[in-house]
């Protein structure tokens, strides 16, 4: 039987250079409302096997083994079919094809705000942006805006601003209100923790659960911070180095 919160299985990924061998063996999903914490050492895979969870391949050979589905969005098709092996000919027509589930089904936070965000355009305008990429269109765009920055903490004069006019932890706020305005099925923080001090730490992250959860949404929460991911995580996965596998463990609620 089908399980329908399921929005995302990786199963035993393996990604390969001429020289070395990436990742392998990674497993992991996401279900609607829940968080996935994938935790590991720096350099362990933990962001690469995030972008080809998203369809982004982009080292030769490449995926030697795996498969990939949205349950959510395609059903039991498997996207890494006809791609592992074939290197990055293969891998490029999979970019293409996922297209269109990135920043729509699925939105993708990295590791600092100010990667995430546009610095020659308004918060605004980026909000718009991702507001039109909703699978329904949304009407009375200027209202949804104040609504979206209204729901992470920001006044709505936030839309006039440019990135570098925010603070830190307004930026970060920012990058999480676009994040979500596409209303995705699944969001992706990639160490959204990273530079802000302990105080903005819980705040931004506490406000992520609770939009998460508000809208059903999947989030995989990728991390170093152990007292976080204890703290939210409903599974814990942890990527090991190549040779060995990696281990699920269940997390506090």
């Amino acid at each position: 039987m089908s399980d329908p919160d399921l929005l995302l299985d990786l199963s035993d990924l393996c990604i390969k250079t001429a020289e070395r061998t990436l990742v392998d063996g990674v497993s992991y999903s996401v279900r609607a409302g829940k968080v996935t914490a994938v935790i590991g050492h720096s350099g362990s895979g933990k962001s690469l096997s995030a972008r080809a969870a998203m369809g982004v391949l982009d080292v030769d050979p490449g995926l030697v083994r795996g498969s990939l589905r949205f349950p959510g969005w395609s059903g039991d098709r498997d996207w890494f079919e006809g791609v592992r092996g074939n290197g990055m000919k293969a891998q490029r027509r999979l970019l293409a094809d996922t297209t269109i589930l990135r920043g729509g089904y699925l939105t993708y936070s990295p590791q600092s705000a100010s990667s995430a965000l546009n610095p020659g355009r308004t918060i605004g305008r980026q909000l718009e942006i991702a507001i039109g990429r909703r699978t329904k269109p949304a009407t009375n765009i200027g209202q949804v805006v104040k609504d979206v920055l209204n729901e992470v903490g920001l006044p709505a004069r936030a839309a006039y601003a440019l990135p570098r006019e925010l603070s830190g932890g307004m930026a970060q706020r920012a990058a999480l209100a676009i994040a979500i305005a596409p209303q995705p099925r699944i969001m992706i923080a990639d160490e959204p923790e990273t530079g802000l001090d302990p105080v903005l730490r819980r705040v931004v992250t506490e406000l992520m659960l609770e939009v998460a959860r508000k809208h059903g949404v999947g989030l995989m929460l990728i991390s170093h911070n152990m007292d976080t991911v204890d703290r939210v995580a409903d599974v814990v996965v942890k990527i090991v180095p190549v040779g060995s596998k990696p281990t699920l463990e269940g997390a506090p609620v």
